[in-house]
């Protein structure tokens, strides 16, 4: 049945806004409860991708406890990994911020009379000062890390007990659908797999992203490479402006610390890394690519960021994805699934 077949079946103006209001209100329950139902979508999606390691481990021989066992050794260690990463940066970055602050100073000093003819006392800004500055916002930045270290376990925790029922689970919910809508099974299994694949797809490309950076930082002599490659891995999640927000703080660190050339350099090779990845690489993993419009996805960054707030915007596109694939398994609302999809070709179907 194409679009217009299924839009003609929710009985015109009627049922369409009957569908709209449906959703509208499970959006709001949604967005009402997020500071739940956040962390555990992302508990679900880390399901799906270390559960597909788990169902590896069992095709290469190895028994389900085995299996079971090696995936949860991977699951600490990429936790580990994660914490000792931000962990050793920050350490990194508060032994070298006394000699950043001097040389800031410094520089201060050498601006002074642009500083006066634009109204800013520079003796307002002296070491101490600026020490004092820094120091209030690292306290900020403390708090905020306590906020959402709450959020952080319980994402694990589920994460955890999720993994122990993984195999279980699945089981039970195919035979729920195969009893409620039998002829729907392979099509809600499509559903799961496209999912796990393109979270998988944008894993391989975001580590190929990660560790491009980091070794172009490390060769330009740019400080914390190993980090700025972790977060341009972390951001790549986050299409289109993800690339810009990680590339800023090392180009300004660079600008600060090697000069404006090196830090031409550092986007000249990010943008380099970047374009690989998302224009070569990531294509010809996904074969033809996501079956949505391009400016549905800049606006679901927004949207589900909205809904969910940070969690959202890193699964905006598994999200938005996940609904137009549900949407399609209905006829009464296969036209809100063409509407997100790509655009059509001149034969009428999806490009």
């Amino acid at each position: 049945m194409n679009p217009v077949q299924s839009l003609s079946k929710v009985s015109g103006i009627s049922g369409i806004l009957i569908t709209l209001a449906a959703a509208v209100l499970l959006l709001a329950g949604i967005q009402a409860a997020s500071s739940f139902l956040g962390p555990l979508i992302l508990s679900v999606y880390l399901t799906l991708i270390f559960g597909k390691l788990l169902h590896w481990f069992e095709r290469k021989g190895l028994s389900t406890r085995s299996a079971l066992i090696l995936t949860l050794i991977t699951f600490f260690a990429v936790i580990a990994v994660f914490i000792g990463m931000i962990a050793g940066s920050f350490i990194q970055a508060m032994s070298d911020l006394p000699s950043y602050l001097e040389k800031l100073e410094s520089d201060l000093k050498l601006a002074s009379p642009f500083l006066i003819s634009i109204g800013i006392d520079p003796s307002t800004l002296t070491l101490q000062n600026l020490i004092q500055i820094f120091s209030t916002e690292i306290r900020g930045l403390m708090n905020n890390l306590l906020d959402i270290a709450s959020p952080l376990v319980l994402v694990f925790l589920t994460t955890l007990f999720l993994l122990f029922e993984a195999k279980g689970f699945s089981q039970k919910l195919q035979i729920i659908i195969g009893e409620l809508r039998p002829g729907d099974l392979h099509r809600f299994i499509d559903l799961a797999q496209k999912n796990i694949d393109y979270l998988v797809i944008r894993i391989e490309v975001n580590l190929v992203t990660g560790i491009g950076t980091a070794v172009i930082l490390s060769l330009l002599g740019v400080k914390y490479a190993i980090f700025w490659g972790f977060l341009a891995f972390l951001l790549g999640f986050i299409p289109n402006i993800g690339f810009w927000i990680a590339i800023v703080p090392p180009m300004l660190l660079a600008w600060f610390d090697l000069g404006p050339l090196q830090a031409l350099l550092v986007l000249a090779g990010s943008g380099l890394m970047d374009f690989l990845a998302e224009y070569i690489l990531f294509p010809h993993f996904t074969a033809q690519g996501l079956e949505l419009s391009t400016a549905v996805v800049f606006i679901s960054l927004f949207f589900w960021g909205w809904i969910l707030g940070g969690i959202g915007v890193l699964l905006a596109v598994p999200l938005t994805l996940c609904v137009q694939m549900a949407c399609e398994l209905f006829d009464e609302t296969r036209w809100i699934g063409f509407l997100l999809g790509s655009p059509p070709d001149r034969n009428g179907e999806k490009e």
